[in-house]
This record gives C-alpha cells, structure tokens and sequence, in this order.
C-alpha cells in the first residue's frame, strides 16, 4: 500500500509540474486547424453498384488511350475518347450492365437512376471532383485496378483468384497473372 501511495504521489508531482511549466506561444500558423465538415464532402463510390464501377474502368481506359491516338495524329478520335469516357464514366452503368456476360454482373438488377444519379456527383468525374484532383485521381485509379481484377478473375470465380487479391493491387501484378496463364495456354481456369 505504501508504494502504490508512493506511485500515486509521484504522478499527482509530475502533472503539477507539468501545469506549471510555460511554453512560449506558438504562431498562428502552427495552431490546429478546425476538422473539416463534412458538410459539402465528397460522396463516396465504395458500395457502388459492380456494373457502375465497371464503366467508370472503362471511362479510364477511355482516358488512357485518348493521348495516344492524339499523338497519332487522330485528334478528333482522341476527342471522342475522352468525351466518351467522361459519359460512360457519369452515366454508363446501365449500359455496361446489359452488356458485360452475365458472369460479370455482381447482381442481375441493373443500377438504378438513383445509384447512377450518386455516382455521377462523385471521383473524378464531376466539377467538385476535378477541383480535388488528386485524391480523386488516385481513388478512381484504385477502383480502375480493382474492377480489371474482378474482370480478369471472371468475377471472382476462376484459379487467378486468391493470388490476384493476395496483397496490393498493380497494374504489373494484374498483367503478370494473366500473362503467365495466357503464355500456358489456359484462357479459362
């Protein structure tokens, strides 16, 4: 009992001189920042329906290839692409969702207006969106890489499955599975 009175009086010591003991004042500069709201934030497309984050894959995809064929010399397809993956991106959920196989689709029920409404004022592909470029970018790439897996996993079903989702996905690690399979031969496992 005397060293737990001991223990608790060499901490009451300790706190007393720490309220004692003045720093000087730090700038205004350094203070804590109020937490930002979440008024105004962003709404999120995790849990968006399969068939949505497909065609914002797509809408990527779109993007990707844009430049090249502007270098090409195609400028008018390259403006296509780009403005056709802006569009599939907003609003073709629906249309990727009767025209992946079925082994694709998370759920037969195609998206509904509401859930194509949500996901077109979030990521990348919104006013809001490209204002915060960024995390938006690094966000809709994340769900660009995760949607390619599902796609060449069959959704989920086929022998590349555990090793695809075995640690972080890449687009070289996504490359390199499929690669290994397609040089054995095997296109359907």
């Amino acid at each position: 009992a005397a060293t737990a009175a001991a223990a608790a009086a060499a901490t009451a010591a300790t706190a007393a001189a720490a309220a004692t003991t003045t720093s000087p004042p730090l700038p205004d500069s350094w203070r804590a920042k109020p937490a930002p709201s979440s008024r105004g934030a962003m709404p999120s497309l995790s849990g968006a329906h399969r068939s949505i984050l497909l065609a914002r894959m797509f809408g990527v995809g779109l993007h990707l290839l844009s430049p090249l064929f502007w270098m090409l010399g195609f400028g008018r397809l390259a403006l296509l692409l780009l403005l056709g993956g802006v569009g599939l991106a907003r609003g073709g959920g629906a249309l990727v969702h009767g025209a992946v196989p079925p082994m694709l689709r998370e759920t037969e029920r195609p998206p509904s207006k509401e859930e194509m409404d949500a996901a077109a004022g979030a990521g990348l592909y919104c006013v809001a969106g490209v204002r915060n470029f960024g995390p938006n970018l690094a966000s809709e790439w994340a769900m660009a890489l995760e949607s390619l897996a599902f796609v060449c996993t069959y959704g989920k079903k086929n022998c590349l499955t555990n090793e695809m989702y075995r640690g972080e996905l890449s687009l070289g690690k996504i490359a390199g599975l499929v690669w290994g399979k397609l040089r054995e031969g095997v296109v359907r496992c």
